[in-house]
């Protein structure tokens, strides 16, 4: 472009030329100004969507940093455990061959010993002995005759005047098995109590890295060390790095010093940073490892990361993009006169203005499509609009005085428009239309859930409780009835716990179907909650037609009904109260049928049962037992017995069981079947729980010596995110180990699967308190529950212990539970035992523990402490028997 030629070119045509050039600037300035919040918006947008890609990227470094860390704790953990269990297994044969070798002296045979030793059946190793010289005296390898163990560590260290404990020594070629092995070993003793020797147990370094082929962790390693930094053992194997120390740093330190933790690990013969979790054994000097590469761990942060910042990059160039049109658009709108028409055109909302000559002025594309006008005259489009307002609140034009109208209005089937309309002082007037159709669907749809079951379609509690009072409150004295059916399923949990939920579903939206059928179109059906079901069936002139209803639901429900592929049977029960012999109120009719419900599955189930003043008089006891229930609680009116545990071998007692009880000061012995389930429905079994744990540490607290006691806890109690802080209350105030408590969770506990359960258990364990699975193999997938939590002990159900004598197939099942976990190395109870028939099956197959009526009754806590005493002073007495043994021969 060129600039015009200014006459004069003197100090005039400067200033003129000067005076331009200001002026140009000043209108560009103008221009970016009005231009300013748009590029406010590009550049405030651009900044919010790198500062969130930020955001992200950095929680999800954090969030896989944070997965890695609890991936490996999870494994150190575990390996831990199994350490823990194949050194224990280790120490045990130790301490049995040296017993032999001080009991017999002279006349100890190795070999003999050696044969009864049962090792894991992943377990390979070799068991030897040394003589006071260090000649080897026996072996379970073949060896050469004279082969000497003077000099190795693991021989000197007895031959001294150390402790007596067991000792774990470094990797060291074994001079009989020729493998580079771990020598764990104890000392020997003559019966005169001089050194008679080692006993020596050689486990292959392999052996205790064989954890490494079960995981998949990249470039990542399991390691156990001596508590000097010394590698015992490595997976993958390294054999070069066996018997090396743990490089200096910071992260090695931690590792040595502290007792679990995480840290940032460089493994040396990889030579890759590692995400490193340990923890240092409690009962022995060993430390275990478990890494995860840096690499491995942080894939798929890094990989969501490229992909971010390629998003990002390509949504600011196109956000650039469309900011340049819109910035464009807007410049042009601000120097052309259609800047009104673009704003119209663009807007959501329909606008219309007509003056009062009935002129359209104004009617945008939006006005036209909402109110079906495309192609109408002018005079057509203000004939409707005037109509709309004539037929809502009798608004018509008007004035300029009058108030501004609100309505709603359907032009179109299925759209709902909002219309506001304002006055103009001419006597025309603007409306705006707004297109609310999907907000009264969402209002409707809302309504529609607050009153109905969603996935049965039926009414829920509070619709039905309301459509039952509306039918009384416009039935009185009219000489009509009404009747409350409540309908409960018989068998639903089964098919819960054996089908899965979503059959479970589908199941009780096949039962909403048929009973809307059966109770017809007269009547309300709905959903109460889980299983349960309600009819409201009015305007009756006979009781008659009720029980038919009645029978009619128990048979169809009976029947059948096809669920996926399968063919389910249930049944049903039906409570029925009658408008008004048996109530003049919603909730004394819902009250009077649920009594009704509880009767007619007393039955038997699969049949009805009208309200009578009986059922009431039950209703009534049952709050008052649960009264006094409350009262007991409040004023610590509960017991607590105990029943003995034994070694199922030698029957030394090994600890007790817990068990609640009640004395009514009226009722007397209230049994635990009764109170614990009412205390479940009332909502007293968390405070009973801990009231319970709480007497128990205390009584065991008390006890002359101290013994592991067992306490159940329920389902609430470990969905409550409080358990783990109010069992270490516990424990600190009575001084009870946590060591001696342990915790028996039932499988209805773990088949919720819920992560706070698991997290709690899990929690509690971390506190060195045993678990233990109570009423094993009763449950519908108890296997499963082996795979979800590390059990301590497994309790096998009295069914199956009092079962096997007369049924070969739980015979079989009994064996193949026991045999199961002497595999997993789980410990084993078997209760209810009453028979000694009971008892050498169970001590035949291997179970750990036995408690029953034949060894031992529950009791107080006063002779709990004399069944102690007796036991301490049969220890005493060489030639005593054990408490056990008495009862047995007894």
């Amino acid at each position: 472009m060129r600039t015009a030629e200014l006459p004069g070119d003197g100090s005039e045509g400067q200033a003129a030329r000067g005076a331009l050039r200001l002026m140009a600037r000043l209108g560009t300035l103008r221009t970016f100004a009005s231009l300013l919040p748009e590029l406010a918006v590009i550049g405030g947008f651009l900044v919010f969507l790198w500062a969130g890609l930020a955001a992200v990227l950095y929680h999800e470094r954090g969030a896989a940093g944070t997965t890695a860390v609890n991936a490996t704790a999870n494994l150190a953990r575990a390996l831990e455990e199994s350490a823990r269990r194949t050194i224990g297994q280790i120490d045990t044969i130790l301490m049995s061959g040296r017993a032999a070798f001080q009991e017999k002296g002279e006349r100890f045979d190795f070999n003999a010993w050696a044969r009864g030793q049962v090792l894991s059946d992943k377990m390979t190793a070799q068991i030897g002995m040394a003589g006071a010289n260090g000649e080897m005296i026996g072996s379970t390898l073949p060896m050469k005759p004279g082969t000497s163990i003077a000099d190795r560590p693991h021989f000197l260290v007895h031959n001294g005047t150390g402790p007596d404990a067991l000792y774990i020594s470094h990797p060291v070629i074994g001079r009989v098995s020729k493998q580079e092995s771990i020598q764990f070993s104890r000392r020997m003793t003559r019966q005169d109590g001089t050194f008679g020797g080692v006993a020596v147990f050689s486990l292959a370094s392999a052996e205790l890295a064989r954890f490494y082929e079960a995981l998949q962790l990249g470039e990542g390693f399991v390691a156990i060390l001596s508590t000097d930094g010394t590698v015992l053992a490595r997976g993958p194997k390294l054999t070069e790095h066996n018997g090396s120390l743990l490089a200096a740093g910071g992260s090695t330190e931690a590792i040595l010093t502290r007792s679990s933790g995480a840290a940032m690990y460089r493994d040396i013969p990889s030579g890759l940073k590692q995400i490193t979790s340990f923890r240092r054994l409690a009962d022995y000097p060993l430390i275990v490892m478990v890494g995860v590469d840096e690499e491995t761990a942080f894939r798929a942060y890094r990989s969501l990361r490229d992909r971010a910042v390629v998003s990002g990059l390509a949504i600011t160039l196109a956000v650039c993009g469309i900011g340049g049109l819109w910035v464009r658009q807007k410049r042009r709108s601000l120097q052309s006169r259609q800047s009104l028409a673009i704003t119209l055109d663009t807007i959501s909302q329909g606008v219309l203005m007509v003056d009062g000559r009935g002129t359209v002025r104004v009617i945008n594309p939006r006005a036209a499509e909402m109110l079906a006008l495309p192609g109408e005259s002018q005079g057509a489009i203000a004939a409707r609009a005037t109509a709309l307002l004539a037929r809502h609140a009798g608004c018509g034009p008007a004035g300029g005085d009058q108030a501004s109208q609100a309505f709603e209005t359907s032009v179109k089937p299925g759209q709902m428009l909002a219309v506001r309309a304002h006055a103009l002082a001419d006597g025309g007037f603007v409306q705006t239309f707004t297109d609310v159709t999907r907000e009264r669907e969402s209002d409707a749809r809302m309504r529609y859930m607050d009153d109905h079951d969603a996935l049965t379609g039926l009414a829920n509690r509070s619709r039905i409780r309301a459509l039952l009072t509306d039918a009384i409150r416009h039935g009185a004295g009219a000489g009509t009835r009404a009747a409350v059916l409540i309908v409960d399923l018989d068998g639903f949990k089964a098919v819960n716990e054996t089908y899965g939920h979503n059959t479970g579903d589908a199941l009780l939206a096949e039962v909403g179907a048929r009973l809307r059928v059966l109770a017809g179109s007269e009547n309300a059906v709905a959903r109460l909650g889980a299983d349960e079901f309600a009819v409201v069936a009015t305007g009756l002139r006979q009781a008659t037609a009720v029980a038919t209803l009645a029978a009619r639901i128990v048979s169809s429900l009976a029947e059948p009904k096809a669920i996926r592929s399968d063919r389910l049977r249930t049944g049903a029960s039906v409570g029925i109260a009658l408008y008004p012999k048996d109530g003049d109120d919603a909730d004394t009719l819902f009250r009077n049928a649920a009594a009704a419900l509880d009767s007619a599955k007393a039955f038997g189930c699969n049949t009805f049962r009208f309200y009578d003043h009986a059922m009431g008089q039950a209703v009534s006891e049952q709050r008052q037992l649960e009264a006094d229930l409350r009262k007991a609680l409040d004023d610590d009116a509960l017991d607590v017995h105990f029943q003995p545990k034994f070694n199922s071998q030698t029957l030394a007692l090994s600890g007790f069981e817990a068990l609640a009880r009640w004395r009514h000061p009226e009722r007397g012995n209230v049994s635990p079947g009764v109170f614990i389930p009412l205390a479940e429905r009332c909502g007293l079994i968390r405070l009973l729980g801990q009231r319970i744990l709480e007497k128990t540490c205390r009584c065991a607290a008390a006890w002359p010596r101290t013994y592991p006691v067992a306490v159940n806890v329920s389902v609430p109690q470990l969905r409550d995110g409080a358990l783990k802080e109010q069992i270490e209350a516990i424990l600190e105030e009575t001084g009870l180990g946590a060591s001696h408590l342990e915790i028996e969770v039932t499988e209805s506990v773990v088949a919720e699967d819920g992560q706070t359960v698991l997290a709690n258990l899990e929690a509690i364990r971390a506190m060195g308190i045993r678990v233990s699975l109570d009423d094993f193999g009763t449950g519908y997938s108890s296997l499963s529950y082996l795979r979800r939590f590390p059990f301590d002990k497994i309790k096998i159900d009295r069914a199956f212990v009092q079962g096997q004598a007369d049924d070969p197939g739980v015979r079989v099942i009994l064996e193949m539970i026991l045999g199961m976990c002497q595999r997993l190395g789980l410990g084993t109870i078997g209760e209810g035992i009453e028979t000694q028939a009971q008892l050498d099956v169970l001590r035949e197959h291997g179970c750990t523990e036995v408690q029953g009526f034949l060894l031992g009754r529950p009791m107080p806590q006063g002779a709990a402490i004399a069944f102690i005493e007796t036991v301490v002073a049969a220890a005493a007495d060489p030639g005593g028997q054990a408490p056990a043994e008495l009862m047995l021969a007894s």
